[in-house]
């Protein structure tokens, strides 16, 4: 792997004129098997990313969000999902494009002309929409002040702060009941900026979204209808603690979104306890309170985390989450996960384990 990335750097270094580029590669693989209720399932999930850094030479370094490809576990037959074509046949004719289709409209590839008579069918298709590939979303410029980022996919989540959730694996929890509480910061991924910096002892982070939807590059961020997202976040030491305070404002269709967040952790015994609050009005007005423990037993990591959510109008909802870890060689282990979820629909499932294996190459 270092051999290959060597020839890769050479090579566009090459390319671009310049011996400073900096290129990294990673790849990783997880085996995992839940078992939840009677079902027991089992799931093979991997990731390839590349990203790339340059130094101008003038104080600025520049980083550029390279394409990552990853198949997510939690999602099944990750590789492709199915979307519908619409196929007209009869007294009419069509040419059908993205499988939408009005009578007597011009689409965005072709005219449909269809009469009365006219009668359709529905086809399923393969498509590989559940692959994740992210390329060139952020850029950011590194100085000796702080850190600028600029993107299409900036996540501004500053005031989600609870440390209940311990979990690793996104399969583990998958399937428990629909929660009855649940917490929402509202509209925090989008076309924005963001702004970490130092000073005295703290960290400070602002970002700022001109347009809070995700997964796209809006380059009219000022047209009728865009809503934006604020948010900054500071940790402040506080004696021997650091204590994280976080706030959030989502300003989507004319309402605005608050989340206040705090956080903090100290060192308790072999390990560290960790404990936050988190109170949102984005749904509905919901508070969670969450704590975490993390130690070793020998060789292996030991973490423990309890969550308590409750929304207005709301049974609470708690989350007991636990996992331990074992090295077994370089860039590999296996893991244990376990959920137990308290404050579900009726009829939903309220615990799940996990076994797997990580390897990273």
């Amino acid at each position: 792997m270092k051999k290959l990335i060597a020839i890769v750097s050479v090579l566009a270094a090459g390319f671009i004129g310049t011996a400073k580029a900096d290129i990294t590669m990673s790849a990783g693989s997880n085996l995992e098997m839940q078992s939840i209720g009677s079902a027991t399932n089992l799931s093979i999930g991997g990731s390839l990313g590349f990203a790339f850094s340059q130094d101008l030479g003038n104080g600025i370094t520049v980083t550029m969000s390279g394409l990552s490809f990853g198949n997510d576990v939690s999602v099944a037959d990750n590789i492709a999902t199915t979307s519908t074509a619409a196929v007209y046949n009869g007294g009419g004719v069509a040419t059908v494009h993205d499988g939408a289709i009005n009578a007597g409209t011009t689409g965005n590839v072709a005219t449909k002309v269809l009469n009365a008579q006219s009668t359709f069918t529905t086809n399923t298709v393969s498509t590989g929409t559940a692959v994740d590939a992210d390329a060139f979303e952020q850029i950011s410029f590194a100085t000796a002040n702080g850190t600028l980022t600029y993107g299409s996919d900036i996540e501004i989540d500053y005031a989600s702060l609870g440390v209940g959730d311990v979990l690793s694996s996104d399969l583990t929890d998958l399937g428990l009941g629909d929660s009855t509480s649940k917490l929402s910061l509202g509209n925090t991924t989008g076309n924005g900026i963001q702004y970490a910096t130092s000073f005295g002892g703290s960290a400070l982070t602002i970002g700022y979204l001109m347009k809070n939807s995700a997964g796209a590059d809006f380059f009219d961020t000022s047209a009728s209808g865009n809503s934006n997202t604020m948010a900054l976040k500071t940790a402040v030491p506080v004696g021997p603690l650091t204590a994280t305070i976080a706030y959030t404002s989502d300003n989507t269709a004319n309402a605005t979104n608050n989340t206040f967040g705090v956080s903090t952790s100290m060192a308790a015994g072999n390990g560290t306890i960790s404990v936050a609050y988190v109170n949102s009005d984005a749904t509905s007005d919901t508070s969670q309170m969450s704590a975490s423990y993390a130690t070793t037993l020998g060789a292996a990591a030991l973490k423990v985390g309890y969550s308590s959510t409750d929304s207005d109008g709301a049974t609470n909802t708690n989350n007991l989450t636990a996992t331990i870890s074992q090295s077994i060689g370089t860039g590999a282990s296996i893991f244990a996960e376990f959920a137990n979820r308290d404050g579900v629909a009726t009829g939903g499932e309220t615990s799940a384990v996990l076994l797997g294996s990580s390897f990273a190459f």
